[in-house]
């Protein structure tokens, strides 16, 4: 690999890295994650609704009685995704595999962060105080530990090898 190729992958990763940093704690607005943000709520609410819990929408906050949560720019997962798309784009595989992992990863994880939403506010309405173990330990690790291995498998099938190769 030429020197510019690998400078290159080294800055898209530390460039999205950056980014990524920036979105968790404020300092940076992505334009359009507002409305990730309130989509998500939207999608979350209605889900409440499926399964005869009673909550009420207002942008992205909902209400479900007594406890009210707040759908944030941090919640949408976009950091999470930022990084997964970095690392599926510096990795030396064909074009065409790369398109696929980064449509069918990003796609992936949205869904399961609409999961971790919705059993969020199911661990807030039913039981709040876990709500902060389950929100901050359980699925904050568990996001990172899902995009991670998306990725090894997805590494794996598109060199046709079984395990990671350093060098």
């Amino acid at each position: 690999m030429g020197y510019w190729k690998l400078a290159l992958r080294i800055g898209i990763v530390s460039a999205s890295l950056i980014v990524a940093s920036g979105i968790a704690i404020g300092t940076i607005e992505v334009p359009g994650v507002n409305a990730l943000a309130i989509l998500l709520a939207r999608l979350a609410a209605f889900a409440f609704g499926v399964m005869g819990v009673p909550a009420t929408l207002d942008g992205a906050v909902i209400d479900a009685g007594d406890f009210v949560a707040v759908i944030a720019v941090q919640c949408t997962a976009i950091e999470l995704i930022l990084v997964y798309s970095a690392a599926v784009l510096v990795t030396p595989v064909h074009l065409t595999a790369r398109i696929w992992a980064l449509v069918l990863g990003m796609l992936a994880l949205c869904v399961l962060n609409l999961v971790r939403v919705v059993s969020l506010l199911l661990v807030g309405v039913s039981f709040p105080d876990h709500f902060d173990t389950a929100h901050l330990f359980v699925w904050q690790v568990g996001m990172a530990a899902a995009a991670l291995a998306m990725w090894l498998v997805w590494y794996g099938r598109a060199t046709g090898s079984s395990r990671i190769q350093t060098s």
